[in-house]
Formats: C-alpha cells, structure tokens, sequence
C-alpha cells in the first residue's frame, strides 16, 4: 500500500490517517471523520444561511505522491 493521500485534521495539523492508493478512499475517510462535525452544522444552517460546510478533516499528498518537476 502506498502513501499518496492522507487525511490532515486542520485544528491540529497532525495527519490522522494515510497510506491511501486513491483519492475516493480518502474522501471516504474524511467524510466519515467530519460526519459529527457536519450533524453540528446542519442545525446551525437552518438560522444561518451563509454557512458554509466545514471541514475539520481535509485530504493532503502523501510521501509518495508523483512530483512534476
């Protein structure tokens, strides 16, 4: 398995997971991570329109990304 995405907490700037082959896999990792995050939200949008989702959890490259030089 190689490290080419993982999920950076953005509070603690600390990689929570990694090793991820595709970016799906991640997105599905972070989804699940924000999930608590986004129930939080959903009740405060309903009074506030101009929310946007948060995202405590984002999706990084990882050690061994492909770099274009």
């Amino acid at each position: 398995m190689s490290d080419i995405y993982s999920v950076l907490n953005v509070n603690t700037n600390k990689i929570i997971e990694s090793g991820f082959d595709k970016k799906a896999d991640a997105k599905t990792k972070r989804n699940e991570l924000c999930k608590e995050a986004w129930t939080k939200w959903s009740t405060k949008v309903k009074t506030e329109k101009d929310l946007k989702k948060p995202y405590p959890y984002i999706i990084v490259k990882g050690k061994e990304h492909p770099r274009y030089e």
